[in-house]
């Protein structure tokens, strides 16, 4: 079993992008070469405008390519739980957009792109009237949904929603696609580039490590805004969950499919493949472990004839507190900076769909769905119960994690693969052992507001329980809000 992405294991290595190098000017920057990001690129391209766009790793090598790429308007049980009027504005947006990466994937970019029927299935008889009545809702708001109770697969449910005409695809080739679409377009691509701070004015400054980009807009597209001035990371919060792929003996089921409750299920064929996902749960929480692998393995085990597990990885996402995307300005007075998030875990055509937006406002085009997903609307009645119980939470978690992990217990005493909150050159260190002994040790307060990080055994990485940055045992960035490393900490006399 590999610990990869199978997006990355099974396509063509991707043209490679050079860091920024010195200063550019463009008319409009971007932040961030996931879906989101590479869609408003290439839209602001072939709209006549000068475009680059950064990256801190590599094209497509965040969330986009760590999903499991359903191109679908069917987000779970989503359209019930909206007034008539907002469930056919967001079923268009998400229609519209899954129409638009066919319609760019049509054109010659090879993703492995195939329509097929998504099912939200009721697992449980209690689960049933909610998936009725999500049928009942899509199918108002105009969207190709009807209940069914023949399920293609091989274990007993008690009805579904079905949608027509969605589809799946390879993320990683399609972005990697978008981005050549760029160049060709004129637009500039750099990766292994970490924004570390926009200057809004005319121009903007985007400052990275390696250069500079002067720019007339800014849109950052980083799954998690880095800019605090939106107050994002207090109104959207992190999610972890997993995927599993097997090979099993019969060919996978005929479709897209996730339970109506949990634990959550989601299942897809790539292939020859049974990719599975689910057993999704905050950032910093205690359940990052392996077992969580080893429950998507077992599900797979149960139903199927499994023959061997292929990948195992995990992604991260922000779930909104009242329930839509953020899709916009950065705040009220700001006027050429714009950001995406609280994708909700449907990146592919909430992704697409807050790109065409952000590009529309850009290039001056009025968007139906500006309002609905507007970045600086207050819905208090809609937000105000998540907002509380999630900002109580990071507020509980800033203080027990210093009680529960003093960091008392020396660094010397992990064993190989252990990670924990130690004691080590004399002060309070996040600690690790790899498998061949060497140890590492960086400083245990996040780099963003300073909570302290907790151990995630199922990826091996120090994640924040309070906004939801993750850093590598090195202390290097991999999710933000956070933009600066954990410090190292001197091991000697440790």
């Amino acid at each position: 079993m590999k610990h990869l992405s199978l997006w990355f294991d099974t396509a063509e290595p991707p043209i490679s992008y050079p860091p920024l190098d010195g200063e550019r000017r463009v008319d409009v920057a971007v932040v961030g070469a996931g879906i989101t990001g590479m869609t408003a690129a290439l839209l602001l391209a072939r709209a006549g405008r000068s475009v680059a766009v950064i990256d801190q790793h590599v094209v497509a090598g965040g969330s986009t390519g760590h999903s499991t790429a359903k191109v679908t308007s069917q987000h779970g049980l989503r359209y019930a739980s909206l007034g008539s009027a907002d469930a056919r504005l967001y079923g268009h947006a998400m229609e519209t957009a899954k129409e638009h990466v066919a319609e760019l994937a049509g054109d010659g970019i090879e993703c492995s792109f195939r329509r097929r029927a998504a099912y939200v299935y009721a697992a449980e008889e209690s689960h049933r009237r909610h998936v009725e009545r999500e049928a009942e809702a899509a199918a108002e708001a105009g969207l190709p949904a009807s209940f069914v109770e023949d399920v293609p697969l091989p274990f007993d449910v008690h009805g579904a929603v079905r949608f027509d005409d969605q589809a799946e695809f390879d993320p990683r080739a399609y972005v990697a696609g978008l981005a050549r679409r760029l160049v060709e377009a004129g637009g500039s691509v750099f990766e292994h580039t970490r924004a570390r701070q926009v200057h809004e004015g005319e121009p903007c400054r985007v400052e990275t490590e390696h250069g500079t980009l002067v720019a007339g807009d800014v849109v950052v597209a980083t799954l998690m805004p880095f800019l605090d001035r939106g107050g994002f990371f207090a109104r959207a919060y992190g999610n972890r969950s997993y995927a599993v792929t097997a090979r099993i003996a019969e060919p996978p089921p005929d479709g897209m499919f996730i339970s109506a409750g949990s634990p959550t299920r989601s299942l897809r064929a790539h292939e020859d493949l049974l990719l599975v996902g689910g057993e999704g749960h905050h950032v910093g929480s205690s359940k990052a472990r392996p077992e969580r692998y080893e429950a998507l393995i077992e599900f797979a085990r149960r139903h199927w004839d499994m023959r061997s597990v292929e990948h195992a990885w995990s992604a991260q996402d922000f779930a909104p507190d009242d329930g839509l995307p953020f899709a916009g300005r950065l705040h009220l007075r700001s006027r050429h900076v714009y950001v995406a998030t609280g994708l909700n875990k449907w990146g592919i055509t909430a992704g697409t769909a807050a790109a065409m937006l952000i590009s529309d406002s850009i290039l001056g085009n009025e968007n139906d769905w500006a309002g609905l997903f507007s970045s600086t609307r207050v819905r208090p009645l809609q937000e105000a119960p998540r907002f509380i119980l999630e900002n109580s939470r990071v507020g509980f978690r800033f203080f027990a994690e210093r009680v529960k992990h003093r960091g008392g217990r020396p660094i010397a005493d992990l064993a190989p693969g252990e990670g924990d909150i130690v004691s080590a050159g004399g002060q309070k260190a996040a600690g690790f052992r790899d498998d061949d002994g060497t140890l590492h040790a960086v400083s245990s307060r996040c780099t963003h507001l300073g909570c302290q990080v907790v151990w995630n055994a199922a990826d091996r990485s120090w994640d924040c329980p309070c906004h939801a940055s993750r850093f590598d045992v090195d202390g290097g960035v991999l999710n933000g809000p956070a933009v600066k490393p954990l410090a190292r900490v001197d091991l000697e006399g440790s």
